[in-house]
């Protein structure tokens, strides 16, 4: 049997999918599984067992034509956006299943009935008691990674990572390099070890840390994401930006300190179902204008008005 579920999605929206992919292999344990989706899905999963094969096409007619190389029993479109409904309508199927919205529905703007992944596993003929145990109220995240001791970790000391960046697209997220710069500063007095993470795009910041502190280790654009969970389930704490490390952190059990801005706290991962202990900071009092959504900030970037000093004491009530 070969199935294919579909997802593309933000880091912290893959990594909350990580029960029921979980159970999706737990039912069709003897089936092929592809995962069609962004290069972040496959970077979160390939290091898991969860799914047999990735399919990450750069365009449309790249995806549908190593889509078509292959006949389907069971298609799940979690996405249900017209691109993948047109992707699902030419590729070779016995059976289709949509989360939300049909495509005649996507295009008719009629509002659907949003399937949970109860719902589907049910629709496929799974033991629904069966299906309780991995969708109960206390049931986890937790992202298989690959267990490795690092040279910091034979040290006698808390490590705390920061990751500084936030996505191209949301600069109003970010607390500041020189707010990062002067928490590197004060967590080293006080005798914690300091791992930098983060993309390419804060490879120029990481130089500047490193040189100014080089006892810190930058681990800034030098790993994939598998290897990164590794690096975050190493380390006592992560503080940072309300972005995907957060979730990533998180969903390995890491304890975590998310800098809220000008998004909501509500999508804080200490609302979720994780391991660990995780908290937030936030400006108070709150702005109005705050949560405003806006990749950048039309004013002063006052939601960003948070102390080191507020940060330092939230990481020593965590590190107690």
């Amino acid at each position: 049997m070969r199935i294919l579920l579909i997802r593309f999605s933000s880091l912290g929206d893959l990594v909350t999918l990580e029960p029921p992919f979980r159970a999706y292999r737990h039912f069709f344990n003897k089936a092929h599984l592809t995962l069609l989706t962004s290069g972040l899905g496959r970077g979160v999963y390939e290091d898991t067992e969860y799914f047999d094969e990735y399919i990450t096409g750069e365009n449309f007619l790249d995806t549908l034509q190593k889509l078509r190389q292959n006949n389907y029993d069971i298609v799940i479109n979690l996405q249900c956006t017209r691109p993948s409904h047109w992707l699902t309508l030419f590729t070779k199927k016995t059976r289709l299943v949509n989360q939300s919205a049909s495509m005649l529905q996507k295009y008719f703007y009629i509002k659907p009935t949003v399937k949970t992944h109860k719902e589907i596993l049910e629709e496929l003929g799974c033991d629904r008691e069966e299906i309780e145990i991995f969708f109960a109220s206390n049931s986890m995240i937790s992202l298989p990674h690959f267990p490795t001791v690092f040279s910091w970790n034979n040290q006698e000391v808390k490590i705390i990572a920061l990751a500084p960046g936030a996505s191209e697209r949301w600069k109003s997220k970010k607390w500041g390099d020189k707010n990062y710069l002067d928490l590197a500063g004060v967590l080293l007095s006080a005798g914690y070890k300091i791992i930098l993470i983060g993309s390419a795009l804060e490879h120029s910041f990481g130089q500047d840390i490193e040189k100014k502190y080089p006892q810190i280790i930058n681990m800034i654009d030098k790993t994939n994401l598998s290897q990164l969970k590794t690096v975050l389930a190493s380390v006592d704490l992560l503080v940072c930006n309300d972005s995907g490390p957060a979730h990533l952190a998180a969903g390995v059990g890491t304890n975590t300190l998310t800098i809220f801005g000008s998004t909501d706290i509500k999508h804080c991962v200490a609302f979720g179902p994780y391991f660990g202990k995780h908290k937030y900071t936030v400006v108070e009092p709150r702005l109005n204008c705050q949560p405003c959504y806006k990749s950048k900030c039309p004013t002063e970037h006052e939601c960003m008005n948070i102390s080191v000093t507020q940060v330092n004491m939230f990481i020593e009530e965590m590190l107690e």
